[in-house]
């Protein structure tokens, strides 16, 4: 019986080794079945990403043109949850395409784009066989969105505030999507928003994702609390709010402005006015010179000098004659004496006489 018992727990050891089915897609239910236009539908997902945004829609033509069937002005969105739950409750609308019918949930952010559809019966819609060569419209599906962009030292000077909405998408649908439009609503306190289209020039091929930027500004030195807001075709993408703080270095620029300029031109002030009392000097300087004597006439103005000349010439003529008339050097003894010429001595004058000649 031991061994028998061991056998069996080796044959049952294959089975339990065996590899798990494949996860299911995300699910969805409806309740009722069949409504009329006006009635509430209830919505209940499973399995779907925790935290991601979904919406449903009512479509015709069993959805197959994206939100070209459906009837986007009852459609309603939900969060999901923890555990990958969701219920939305949407009020029955005819689409605008006709049936059959079906609810269509999609995921529009913060996940990976998925969708299921849930078959819908409508009183009163209309009804006509699905085309057979239908072709899946191009159908956006947001992935996650995000404001990216910071301030640098320009904006603390009253630079402009940018900022860019970076937005990843993908395309559910058959066709290609060519050159998306936003809209983009701008709020500033209690005022009314202001809108903006921004047309995103890339080709999204079906099954392919891409990375839209859209970009955002204020004006220049603006500051305050703002808001944005971005939808694509009446789905609202991401909302963003900024606080933008008051550009000082404006107000510490006028400050120095209203301190420096003033100095500064005190100071040029005060240059010219060195310039111009240094002009006046030299050009007085000049004509002082133009108006004064020539050097030979400036010797004559110079009375003290001129009469130390004649006084030097007067020694010089005083000791010639005493020169002159010096007793000759004694003869030695036994020889003749020269005889002295009267007519070679010099003529005594007074030194009156003497300084008139001179002069």
């Amino acid at each position: 019986m031991l061994l028998l018992g061991l056998g069996a727990l080796g044959g049952t050891a294959p089975a339990r080794a065996a590899d798990p089915p494949p996860a299911a897609g995300p699910s969805a239910s409806i309740d009722p079945g069949k409504v009329a236009a006006g009635d509430k539908v209830s919505v209940v997902g499973g399995d779907w990403t925790p935290g991601s945004l979904v919406q449903a829609s009512i479509c015709g033509e069993n959805g197959l043109r994206g939100t070209v069937n459906c009837a986007a002005a009852s459609a309603a969105s939900g969060t999901v949850d923890a555990s990958g739950g969701v219920s939305i409750t949407l009020t029955a609308a005819i689409p605008p395409s006709p049936c059959p019918c079906v609810v269509r949930i999609a995921v529009i952010m913060n996940g990976p784009p998925k969708d299921a559809s849930v078959p819908l019966e409508i009183d009163g819609a209309p009804y006509a066989p699905l085309p057979a060569t239908v072709k899946t419209p191009g159908r956006l599906v947001f992935i996650d969105s995000a404001m990216v962009g910071e301030d640098s030292i320009f904006t603390w000077f009253g630079s402009p505030v940018q900022r860019r909405f970076r937005i990843e998408v993908g395309n559910m649908g058959q066709s290609p999507i060519i050159n998306p439009t936003f809209r983009i609503g701008f709020y500033e306190g209690v005022y009314a928003p202001t809108w903006d289209n921004y047309e995103s020039h890339i080709t999204i091929a079906p099954g392919k994702r891409a990375t839209i930027m859209l970009p955002v500004e204020l004006n220049p030195r603006q500051h305050g609390t703002f808001s944005w807001r971005v939808m694509y075709d009446n789905q609202i993408v991401d909302e963003q709010a900024l606080e933008v703080g008051r550009p000082w270095g404006v107000y510490v620029f006028g400050a120095l402005l209203v301190i420096v300029v003033p100095v500064a031109a005190w100071r040029l002030f005060l240059r010219i006015v060195e310039l111009i009392a240094e002009q006046r000097a030299r050009r007085t300087g000049e004509r002082e010179r133009e108006v004064g004597l020539p050097d030979a006439s400036s010797l004559l103005a110079r009375p003290g000098k001129n009469r130390k000349s004649a006084e030097d010439k007067a020694d010089d003529d005083a000791s010639e004659s005493r020169a002159a008339n010096r007793r000759p050097a004694e003869t030695p003894a036994g020889a003749a004496a020269e005889p002295i010429d009267l007519s070679k001595q010099p003529v005594r004058t007074s030194a009156g006489e003497s300084g008139g000649r001179d002069r």
